[in-house]
């Protein structure tokens, strides 16, 4: 059976795109296909994928998977690149997007763009600083300051829900093995469904620099819901304010969290890879 794709790379967060109807009648479990077609080695090779039912020329409904076949709450790399889907699949000629998912509703504009590229401009939302929403175990109103244990250290993690579970923290320089503790971090017995770990350095009161660990994907290049959640934690403590650069492997995504309004706003680029027929 041929499935036809495209692959979006969001300042290096890559992600594969499908449409939901060339799954129909069709007896596939998503959270396989996701496994085989993220798969570096013998798949296409990605971060995740996002089956895209589309409901207008400037709307849809996603439904995400990371690499390991996990459902994923949000992703905000992957729902920009989602408005470049509907731009080059459909021929959108929109600049703005509505793009749905199980609980909300995401307004992406597009501010540049050319037939394969684009620049764009979501509005991620509200942080929530509930344990419960972010799933720590423990009694606790919020999880801001948690002492967990690592390989060989302990780490305090600031900890938020944008609206997926996010543990930001501080550290002076990357010269530690922070692939391994992400992975310990991310499994740690205190979050019941895991949790994403942002290293995070703060340069300057306008930009951060990040090594995103996202849970069922690992070490990724970019990670938008990860730099929201620094620059939301960090404007919080008083290290930054206004629009934040925040730098990681894969590009810088321009973050902003308005107080008055309790929204995050994040600006990046998206652009197509490939597209293809992939064998399942």
């Amino acid at each position: 059976m041929n499935i036809p794709f495209i692959k979006i790379q969001n300042v290096g967060n890559d992600y594969i795109y499908i449409d939901k109807t060339s799954l129909y009648r069709r007896k596939i479990q998503k959270s396989s296909l996701a496994k085989k077609m993220c798969d570096r080695h013998e798949g296409v090779g990605s971060d995740g994928i996002f089956i895209v039912e589309k409901i207008s020329p400037k709307s849809a409904f996603v439904e995400m998977f990371n690499s390991d076949g996990s459902s994923m709450e949000f992703c905000g790399n992957g729902i920009r690149g989602a408005s470049l889907y509907l731009r080059d699949r459909y021929r959108s000629g929109s600049r703005s997007f509505a793009i749905m998912t199980r609980p909300n509703e995401y307004d992406v504009k597009i501010i540049r763009s050319s037939k394969a590229e684009q620049v764009a401009r979501l509005r991620i939302g509200n942080p929530s600083f509930d344990s419960g929403v972010i799933g720590y175990s423990k009694r606790s109103k919020n999880c801001l300051g948690v002492r967990v244990k690592g390989d060989r250290k302990s780490w305090t993690l600031y900890c938020v829900a944008m609206p997926n579970p996010q543990a930001v923290i501080f550290v002076d320089n990357f010269d530690f093995e922070w692939q391994k503790e992400g992975r310990i971090i991310e499994n740690c017995s205190f979050f019941k469904n895991r949790i994403n770990v942002m290293f995070t350095r703060v340069d300057s009161s306008r930009k951060l620099t990040i090594k995103p660990w996202e849970r069922g994907a690992g070490a990724t290049l970019s990670c938008g819901s990860g730099a929201a959640a620094a620059v939301v934690i960090s404007g919080l403590l008083g290290y930054t304010k206004g629009n934040v650069s925040v730098n990681m492997p894969g590009g810088v995504l321009k973050t902003e969290w308005t107080i008055r309004e309790n929204a995050v706003y994040q600006e990046g680029a998206s652009k197509i890879v490939c597209s293809g027929l992939y064998k399942f």
